[in-house]
């Protein structure tokens, strides 16, 4: 697990050094910084064999598949900035570290690439999830309803992979449904002795729309597989049932695989999704977490807080294994300023000051519910 982040002349993320834990929610306005954050590790995974072989972070596309691409140097170079210099630094559990610096000659040019101060081998980088096959990240586009998925062994069973929009999540559970077993924290009350992974992705989907079934089934060619969702005996196709299910089927399975050691980004869980399932979800995000993984989610979502301080209250999760980050950019500097924030057993929300001690929460951090109530009332 990466147990710290230091992040130096990275976009908007002039200088950064946050702790992480086994929930990080990034939260905060749009342009604020916290997808920046994420894209540190997702350049440093698809950089993974550039790093080894020829010391550099591509900020492109890297190899055959691209989870970030961020255009060339100048790009992300932090504005303004006089050092040349940027750098990702990470600390693992175990004290272990990883330092990631880069040198920035020429940051006006049109460069897609920066050259690595360090050298690291495939043994270094096979002990961290967020560059060995216990990862797993979800972008906030993800796949919109089809009649049919890809099959890709390759992805879905060689990289056990659900895929950067969830395009793998159906195969997987056309290969797996039946097969793999959920982690006991995680098995939802309507299906409480029953592990299978179809079993409690029905029952958590069904959170959200109440007595939804999942079938799956290979096509003849190998190629594809087709999914329906089934209500009351009758089965639809996806683009039948609007968009929340088909977009929230892939951040339902990610979560259910949570194991010790693995690495979740998602981004935006609760997109297309009613308040009550987007608090459910919520909760399943905290009892993934509980697993030993570690999750980091962006959100919009006072909702999916929510369902965490509710986890939180219903001692679900280990307060300790929680904290949020509220992002504010500063207008004078264009950089932003980040708050960590952290939920109390009572499932209270405090500021935690850097001498570590809680303090009132800063206006802006999900406020606007109360602001509204105020102007009505």
């Amino acid at each position: 697990m990466i147990t710290n982040i230091e992040i130096k002349n990275f976009k908007s993320l002039q200088h950064v050094n946050l702790e992480l834990r086994n929930l990080n929610l990034l939260t905060g306005l749009n342009g604020s910084g916290k997808s920046s954050l994420i894209q540190t590790l997702l350049l440093l995974r698809q950089s993974k064999h550039e790093l080894i072989q020829q010391h550099i972070l591509r900020t492109t596309v890297s190899y055959a598949y691209e989870l970030c691409n961020v255009g060339v140097v100048k790009d992300i170079y932090t504005s303004g900035c006089k050092e040349q210099l940027m750098y990702f630094r990470l600390k693992f559990a175990g004290d272990s570290k990883a330092n990631f610096d880069f040198k920035v000659t020429n940051p006006i040019g049109n460069s897609d690439y920066l050259e690595c101060a360090d050298t690291y081998t495939a043994l270094e980088f096979e002990n961290y999830a967020l560059f060995n096959q216990k990862f797993q990240y979800l972008k906030t586009e993800r796949i919109s309803p089809k009649d049919y998925y890809p099959a890709s062994v390759e992805n879905a069973i060689k990289h056990q992979s659900l895929g950067n929009s969830g395009e793998h999540t159906v195969f997987y559970l056309e290969t797996y449904g039946k097969a793999k077993q959920v982690n006991e924290i995680m098995l939802n009350k309507k299906q409480p002795e029953n592990k299978l992974l179809i079993t409690q992705t029905e029952a958590w989907l069904s959170e959200i729309s109440p007595n939804t079934r999942i079938f799956t089934e290979l096509l003849s060619s190998g190629q594809e597989v087709e999914l329906k969702f089934a209500h009351n005996n009758y089965s639809y196709k996806p683009k039948n049932v609007g968009f929340g299910l088909s977009y929230v089927l892939p951040v339902i399975v990610s979560l259910l695989t949570a194991e010790e050691g693995k690495l979740i980004i998602i981004e935006n869980p609760e997109s297309h999704i009613h308040p009550k399932g987007q608090t459910e979800l919520g909760k399943l995000i905290a009892l993934a977490a509980q697993t030993g993984s570690q999750i980091i989610v962006e959100t919009h979502s006072d909702h999916i807080l929510n369902g965490i301080r509710i986890a939180c209250k219903e001692n679900l999760i280990d307060t300790n294994n929680v904290i949020s980050y509220y992002f504010n950019r500063n207008l004078d500097t264009n950089n932003s300023e980040i708050t960590p924030i952290v939920i109390d057993k009572n499932g209270k929300l405090w500021r935690k000051t850097n001498e570590g001690k809680n303090t009132q929460i800063p206006k802006g951090f999900f406020d606007e519910w109360t602001d509204s109530m105020l102007k009505l009332f």
